[in-house]
């Protein structure tokens, strides 16, 4: 065909698309965006104090508001339709123990997961967005792992449930859909619901459990010797409860934390002690830690000990720079937490760079951030 003849053929074709041309809708993509117990008879004080001497001012781990999410929102640029875009993780897929190339990561526990949500430097938030992680934090400030020897629990059969606080158990039970959180609205917002109905259990890569503080202060049992998924225990309780996890995310691995090191004071200020010697009676903050550790060594979960200062330093000279209150993290010690945590999630996954980050056992120090 001449030059001729082709321009002009071109031409008519273009004339033609003039008359008939449309424009093509525009389509919006929607992404689904460490150290083993120390020897409590070596920390544990000769001399316990009663946590009865302590000013009832000392904090308990306590609600405050409920989840977080982790999409992030951007708005569509020539558009006012707001798009969420997920970003997938940074490990290529295939490491996760769901290969899906979407970390996620759940967090259940008291208020060291439940404080600081959705400011951007809670626990969860650090831990998820350093990792570009989906990440849903279902912890609830006040709450304990297990239940008072008075309450039952919950029977799926007859649909009964006493649990009086939506504790570890309750929590897995709603994960399972035995239990709905409406029966909780007084300490239940409409977030902490909407968190949970947006996790699909069969893809979670990770559940992060932390609890025991509010155990040890309520003095609840730690374990029984007759029944290991006793969940009036809180060895039985965060036993039980991992057991429900499993049934339905069969491929999550578990991260099991100790409650965090502190220390007490009276009323009138003065210093009673700290969580290897205070005491109710049935033992210190320590023991309650040690069963934690146990547990994690008897299922086979990864474990995050966070009393012993050997994970990271905090101690009994260094838990003013960690603790905001003598109990609860402060900014900075969320980040050595938060780091902690990755490097086990690493570790797990094998990808761990010890060469760029350090031997993964060596303690974190506060000082270096």
């Amino acid at each position: 065909m001449s030059y001729s003849k082709f321009v002009s053929l071109t031409s008519i074709i273009l004339a033609a698309s003039l008359f008939t041309a449309c424009g093509s809708p525009s389509i919006s993509s929607i992404g689904s965006d460490a150290g083993s117990a120390q020897s409590l008879e070596d920390n544990q004080s000769s001399s316990n104090v009663s946590i009865e001497d302590i000013s009832s001012e000392a904090p308990s781990l306590s609600l405050d508001e409920s989840s977080d999410t982790s999409n992030s929102q951007s708005s569509a640029s020539a558009s006012t339709t707001e798009e969420y875009e997920v970003v997938k993780d940074p490990y290529g897929g295939g490491n996760e123990p769901v290969p899906d190339g979407d970390l996620q990561l759940v967090f259940i526990g008291d208020s060291q997961f439940d404080r600081w949500r959705n400011s951007g430097t809670s626990i969860s938030e650090l831990v998820g967005e350093d990792m570009n992680a989906l990440h849903y934090n279902l912890g609830i400030g006040g709450t304990c792992a297990a239940i008072e020897r008075t309450q039952s629990g919950i029977n799926t059969s007859s649909d009964d449930n006493d649990y009086e606080e939506a504790n570890f158990t309750a929590i897995c039970h709603m994960l399972k859909g035995d239990l709905s959180p409406s029966s909780y609205e007084n300490v239940l917002d409409e977030e902490f619901t909407s968190v949970l109905y947006s996790i699909d259990p069969q893809k979670v890569d990770y559940y992060i459990i932390e609890y025991g503080y509010n155990d040890y202060y309520m003095g609840l049992d730690m374990y029984n010797e007759d029944d290991p998924y006793d969940e009036h225990t809180y060895y039985g309780a965060l036993n039980l409860g991992i057991k429900m996890l499993k049934e339905i995310s069969p491929s999550a691995h578990f991260i099991i934390c100790t409650p965090c090191y502190c220390r007490f004071y009276n009323g009138s200020g003065q210093d009673m002690g700290d969580a290897y010697n205070v005491t109710k009676g049935i033992g210190s903050l320590a023991f309650y830690a040690d069963y934690a550790l146990r547990l994690a060594d008897d299922i086979g979960a990864r474990k995050l000990d966070a009393i012993s200062g050997t994970t990271f330093n905090l101690n009994s000279y260094t838990y003013s720079e960690y603790l905001e209150d003598n109990v609860h993290l402060s900014y900075k010690g969320r980040q050595v937490y938060a780091k902690a945590l990755r490097r086990i999630i690493l570790d797990d996954m094998g990808i761990y760079n010890s060469e760029g980050e350090g031997d993964i056992n060596t303690m974190l120090s506060i000082a270096d951030f």
